[in-house]
């Protein structure tokens, strides 16, 4: 049984885990911590109220249930930070993953109880758990679940669904000790299901939970109740149950292809070319933890070719043998040594969303947050039983420990600034078109201009159908002082021309459209007119285009053009109320209040019925009106 003072243990790899992520905490927000976290002005709360933290929570976009447990934890990061202070976020991540470290341990202690080892030492128990803990804990695999705060998101998914699995245990363990189910384990199971719940509200991936301890039944549970009385069945009955099940699962299959096939028209790559490539992308997830590398860790991995067929590249169908094999190896042994299985079935069942068929990006070390520890238990459910004890195995397991936090913390000093975290990603994906662009915006800004233009113009060559990379090497020549030559902006138009609109593209076009109002940007106005205008022709229905039209032509000094344009957006789209903030800001400066109040009543109401409604904003400008109206009245 797990006593209190066992916990000294997790609290110990905690602070162990604290130490070597410290140097990354004065490292900066990076990428979607942008779009997500600081470019969201509905988390910047300044009270504690029920409206606040609610419209917080709802303010996400990322996947359908748009992750408002994780989105309201950042609200309260900013509020106690007091601003978007980035070591106050990176803190309380490295806190959320000392909690699973601490999860972690229970439930591997609970898990080597329910195998045939159950009758060995608590000595050799807690020796294994501690292997398995420490070895998570450490692995620098886990570090963009740390460092990268956005990933937040994945490590409140795994603070809640090892919760869930753990109450589930300890509800169906008293239901096998009891032999029926009593208020306690009904309350047990219910508070399963609630921290559930909140894992899927933190991150979607939860959904795959139930699998996970469909497969704790299937191998560690095979010899109880109510599985007995189902082998008990007669043979129809049990054979359509199965039925039933297979049915369900191609059912919800031929659904899920339905719901993905859409997303693969904005990206590079067919449903079918992803699927072959990630079988290359899961077996090098599988070696980065049993053997990590250092220079193969990064925060993009856009680098990795694309699987065309079965041969092509040959390591493809090697992969795809491997997976094979190793799912084939954990069914063959699911008697002989369940924990095996069940950790081979725990890494594949973490993978069926995110590396399977569904228009994601081709690779995410994040993504192995909770798929991971499936791994590490089957690996250390390979330890013969008579050397757990050993201090070869205590020796093994402590030295393997030191590596592992020793690269992880180089990765955390690695991550120390904006600049060295974007050096270090070209050191090590040097093919990598996001870590070049990153890097010369870093480069950029600490003034290694050449640096950054020798980068932008590699990830230019390395990704010639994206356009954002020729967006920012014009913004680059600009904000330098250099010239934009008739040929690089007629480069430019023809990259929009024929390239299609990523997300990045539009990213690109709101941070330099930011830019154009200052002295530094004067020469990318007419520029930025031609680009959007471009953008616009292949896009005409896209309501955000025209708001940057718009802003483009108020640094250019047309205000008139500018309103007329503003307009046009938010009939386009009238749950969009950028536009309207606009036209008030413009009416406030020509000194027209009538009609900037009239603007402002029309936003109030169109706020009303806004998803995400932008009261903090909207006070802000009736502030300015009065001011302004204090200022004509002296």
């Amino acid at each position: 049984m797990l006593k209190k003072r066992h916990l000294t243990i997790p609290l110990l790899i905690f602070g162990l885990s604290y130490l070597i992520y410290w140097p990354g905490v004065s490292g900066p927000f990076l990428f979607d911590d942008i779009t997500s976290i600081t470019s969201n002005s509905t988390l910047e709360i300044t009270e504690l109220s029920q409206e606040s933290l609610s419209i917080a929570a709802q303010s996400g976009y990322a996947g359908p249930l748009k992750r408002p447990i994780a989105l309201l934890s950042f609200a309260l990061n900013y509020y106690f930070a007091g601003n978007y202070d980035p070591a106050a976020f990176k803190i309380t991540n490295i806190f959320i993953h000392g909690i699973n470290a601490t999860l972690l341990f229970i439930l591997s202690f609970k898990l080597l109880n329910l195998t045939t080892r159950k009758q060995l030492p608590q000595i050799q128990l807690t020796i294994l758990a501690t292997g398995i803990t420490a070895t998570w804990a450490l692995h620098p695999i886990n570090l963009t679940s740390v460092l990268y705060v956005v990933q937040r998101m994945t490590s409140l998914c795994t603070m809640f669904s090892l919760s869930s699995i753990i109450l589930y245990i300890i509800a169906r363990n008293r239901l096998i000790t009891n032999g029926t189910t009593d208020w306690r384990s009904f309350g047990l199971f219910s508070l399963s299901i609630l921290s559930l719940t909140a894992a899927l509200f933190s991150k979607e991936n939860a959904i795959l939970i139930p699998l996970t301890i469909m497969l704790i039944e299937l191998t560690l549970y095979r010899e109880s109740q109510p599985w007995k009385q189902f082998e008990r069945l007669p043979s129809f009955k049990r054979n359509a149950i199965w039925a039933t099940l297979f049915i369900t699962a191609v059912i919800t299959l031929l659904a899920a292809i339905n719901y993905a096939e859409g997303g693969f028209k904005y990206r590079p790559f067919s449903m079918s070319e992803r699927i072959l490539t990630e079988t290359r992308v899961v077996t090098f997830y599988i070696f980065q933890i049993l053997i990590p590398k250092i220079n193969e860790f990064g925060l993009f991995h856009d680098d990795i070719s694309l699987s065309t067929s079965i041969i092509a590249p040959w390591t493809t169908s090697t992969s795809t043998v491997f997976l094979i094999a190793l799912i084939a190896s954990a069914i063959y042994f699911r008697i002989k040594n369940p924990l095996y299985a069940l950790g081979v079935g725990w890494f594949f069942i973490g993978h069926l969303l995110e590396s399977t068929i569904f228009p994601l990006e081709i690779a995410h070390e994040h993504r192995n947050n909770l798929p991971s520890i499936g791994i590490i238990i089957a690996v250390i459910s390979l330890i013969p039983t008579t050397e757990f004890n050993s201090k070869r195995t205590i020796t093994g397991l402590l030295f393997i420990s030191i590596i592992l936090a020793g690269t992880t913390w180089l990765r955390s000093k690695q991550w120390s600034s904006a600049y060295s975290q974007a050096y270090y990603e070209t050191v090590h994906h040097p093919d990598s078109p996001a870590a070049q662009s990153i890097f010369a915006n870093s480069a950029h800004k600490t003034g290694h201009t050449e640096e950054a233009l020798v980068a932008i113009k590699k990830a230019m060559t390395l990704s010639p159908n994206e356009i954002a990379f020729a967006l920012y090497q014009q913004h680059i020549l600009a904000t330098s002082n250099q010239s934009i030559t008739e040929s690089i902006q007629n480069q430019t138009l023809t990259r929009i021309k024929r390239s299609p609109i990523s997300p990045s593209t539009e990213l690109a076009l709101d941070q330099i459209v930011e830019c154009l109002g200052q002295e530094a940007c004067k020469n990318l106005r007419e520029n930025y007119i031609e680009w959007i205008d471009a953008i616009i022709k292949k896009k005409p229905t896209t309501a955000y285009f025209y708001l940057f039209k718009g802003k483009a032509e108020l640094a250019l000094g047309n205000e008139l053009n500018a309103l007329n344009i503003f307009q046009k957006a938010f009939e386009m789209d009238e749950r969009f109320l950028h536009p309207l903030f606009e036209i008030v800001d413009i009416l406030l400066k020509k000194g027209n209040i009538k009609q900037a109040e009239q603007t402002l009543s029309w936003l109030k109401q169109e706020n009303e019925k806004a998803t995400i409604p932008r009261h903090k904003e909207i006070k802000q400008l009736e502030a300015n009106i009065w001011k302004l109206k204090q200022l004509l009245a002296k």
